[in-house]
């Protein structure tokens, strides 16, 4: 993974990406948000295709097709994934730096070259879903400390009987943004 200072742009060019980091096939984006002073609204795109806003969807499928794939080393992910969200606190800004850190210093506390073999399974490479999936956590809490609707996904793929009907339901939800 790459991370360099934003470049792309925006909302009729007008907004720039602060942070944007980069994979073999994919690049996230995050941009200033509109809820908060430290918002963020996270974009990507997949080798120059045109860019994507992900949704708890989009995730929760693809960890659903890792685990038909690979159900234990998807579940340790997971848990892995679950720690963070649990520790995840509100950005105090938004910038450069401050979101680098927050993604840096997750990145530390798992080795994700423990998860690779999940890479055969699904869209998403695990490195960029960890990423990706980060981002998100930090920005649900930003925006709202007391959010849930990310761990209650995480809490119902990690559940032994899974309720794919409950998992999509959650997942889905259209909120504002």
């Amino acid at each position: 993974m790459l991370i360099r200072k934003g470049t792309q742009l925006i909302n009729k060019k007008t907004k720039q990406a602060i942070i944007e980091f980069d994979f073999d096939d994919y690049t996230i984006f995050v941009f200033q948000g509109n809820l908060s002073k430290n918002d963020i609204i996270i974009k990507y795109r997949k080798n120059g295709t045109h860019l994507r806003t992900p949704k708890h969807i989009h995730w929760a499928v693809d960890i659903l097709m890792k685990m038909q794939g690979n159900e234990p080393l998807t579940r340790e992910y997971l848990r892995e994934i679950q720690k963070n969200w649990e520790s995840c606190k509100p950005l105090q800004s938004n910038d450069y730096e401050s979101i680098k850190k927050v993604v840096v210093e997750n990145a530390l506390l798992i080795d994700i070259n423990k998860f690779s073999a999940l890479n055969n399974y699904g869209e998403y490479n695990v490195e960029f879903l960890f990423v990706l999936m980060e981002l998100l956590a930090v920005q649900e809490k930003t925006n709202r400390p007391d959010a849930y609707m990310f761990g209650n996904i995480i809490k119902e793929l990690l559940k032994e009987k899974k309720d794919i009907f409950k998992i999509m339901s959650q997942a889905s939800f259209g909120g504002k943004r």
